[in-house]
């Protein structure tokens, strides 16, 4: 039932609580040790937990039904009293409200999908430890063959469970193509291979049909848009812009570029008349996602509410119906799944600035949040082994900054040299594909270390070499790579 988006599922709930509390210099410990594989470790322990408990308040029940002597009533009492501690404590605890009144399946999905589990464990209780214990009156034991049976099913039931929930999440890994070909057929990245980051265990899939944008806070006329009103709009516009996330790794494959078409953020903003208080813009989406950015920001002519992405509907798993698009920050400000934008004085700290990750503002010349300058060594792969002579490329960035130039260097950053940028690049929002040439001098390993300059004014340009971790703003160092080359 959580899956077709009316039910809750309380292993996620309990996960989504747990993670939101989390400070994020200890979620950004477990994610760089574990990668995506801690979101996974959190759901196994919190699916663990929830499959435990019902043996555990099952103990009494044969125990009860002898005294009670009434079956149903025993069946009733285990379907509804967990039903109620769970509706009314569980759920308010964890922070999905009331009788899950807060969380994505509202009240009546919320009890109508925790009565019915709760039954459904009643009924295996009900069977096991009333019918099969009534027929097997001096204990029930399993042959040989039917203990083998059992096993073979609980390792198929792992081996299918471990799977599926591997598909909810993945490794981050080194941004790699086969070669430079594939990296120039793919300067745009195609919808399916483009980078996934969430806080969610499941996504939200939200109806375009009835999906609304409102437009409230400190402005004259708050608005309220469809996806109709906006696809209707004269004024949409498109742009060519890269998105990385935040808790990517230097080298990382969290990193990808789309064409987006939308509405200009301004417009909407300058229809709703945005009040001299206003200095902010928060918004507000569909699983509960909160960020910020300041007003100049927002009202940027290429920041948009993207509609669409590579020229096709915005996929679900990329935000759709639709996303804010701030081209030059951190992915975590292009909000997904949009569904209201609030005008608010003074900043505006959003799920993950609350837990401790960089806000979007002006520090001095510098802007916080914003994508910082990286080369990217994509082709060839990690610890390839290469003879004659080979091209190296990769991929460069420094958000709306745009590239200056690239330098590699083969010898594990003694020299330097300067590759080879694609020109022109898709537009100075996106990252600059480069190649540079190189014959090894003789057999051995090589270190390969790449590094970016970027259009900034003043020229502190120079990407920064002291290597840093994502958290809080964002990861630093030179890419490298080792090669071998066959003596």
């Amino acid at each position: 039932m959580r899956l077709s988006g009316i039910g809750v599922f309380l292993p996620e709930v309990a996960v989504d609580f747990t993670v939101g509390r989390i400070p994020g210099n200890v979620e950004s410990f477990f994610i760089r040790t574990m990668g995506e594989g801690a979101k996974l470790l959190a759901l196994i322990t919190s699916l663990t937990i929830f499959l435990l408990t019902p043996g555990f308040y099952a103990l009494p029940y044969r125990w009860i039904e002898k005294r009670v002597r009434n079956r149903w009533i025993v069946f009733a009492l285990y379907g509804l009293v967990p039903s109620a501690i769970v509706l009314f404590a569980v759920l308010p605890i964890l922070g999905a409200g009331f009788l899950g009144s807060l969380s994505a399946a509202g009240t009546t999905g919320a009890v109508v999908s925790q009565v019915l589990s709760a039954f459904l464990s009643a009924s295996i209780m009900d069977y096991f430890l009333v019918d099969v214990a009534s027929r097997h009156p001096e204990g029930f034991s399993l042959s040989r063959r039917q203990f083998i049976v059992a096993v073979g099913v609980l390792i198929a039931a792992a081996a299918v469970t471990v799977t599926g929930l591997t598909t909810l999440v993945t490794r981050p890994a080194r941004l790699v193509f086969a070669s430079v070909q594939e990296m120039v057929s793919k300067e745009i990245t195609p919808n399916d291979e483009f980078y996934v980051v969430t806080k969610n265990l499941i996504d939200p899939e939200v109806d375009r049909a009835s999906w609304r944008l409102g437009i409230d806070g400190l402005v004259a006329t708050p608005a309220s848009y469809s996806l109709s009103d906006l696809a209707q709009r004269t004024d949409s516009q498109e742009e060519l812009a890269t998105l990385e996330c935040v808790s990517n790794e230097v080298g990382g494959n969290l990193i990808s570029t789309a064409r987006w078409t939308g509405i200009p953020l301004a417009n909407l903003l300058a229809a709703a008349g945005v009040t001299p208080a206003a200095d902010w813009v928060a918004f507000t989406c569909a699983d509960g996602y909160t960020v910020g950015v300041p007003l100049a920001k927002a009202t940027n002519p290429s920041t948009m509410v993207a509609l669409q992405m590579n020229r096709d509907s915005l996929p679900s798993k990329h935000g759709g119906p639709a996303r804010i698009i701030v081209p030059g920050l951190y992915g975590m400000f292009h909000a997904k799944w949009v569904t209201r934008v609030t005008l608010v004085q003074g900043a505006f700290f959003g799920f993950w600035q609350q837990k401790g990750w960089t806000n979007s503002e002006f520090a001095g010349t510098k802007e916080r949040g914003a994508i910082r300058t990286t080369a990217i060594i994509a082709t060839p792969a990690y610890n390839a082994v290469v003879s004659g002579p080979v091209t190296i490329g990769g991929v460069a960035l420094a958000g709306d900054r745009g590239i200056k130039r690239v330098e590699v260097s083969t010898d594990g950053g003694a020299s330097w040299a300067v590759a080879t940028l694609k020109t022109p690049p898709l537009s100075n929002l996106t990252w600059v594909l480069w190649t540079f040439n190189w014959t090894p001098p003789g057999g051995g390993s090589y270190r390969i270390v790449a590094r970016a300059f970027d259009n900034s004014v003043p020229p502190d340009d120079a990407q920064q070499s002291v290597p840093a971790p994502p958290f809080p703003d964002g990861a630093a160092g030179y890419d490298s790579i080792p090669l071998l080359v066959p003596g």
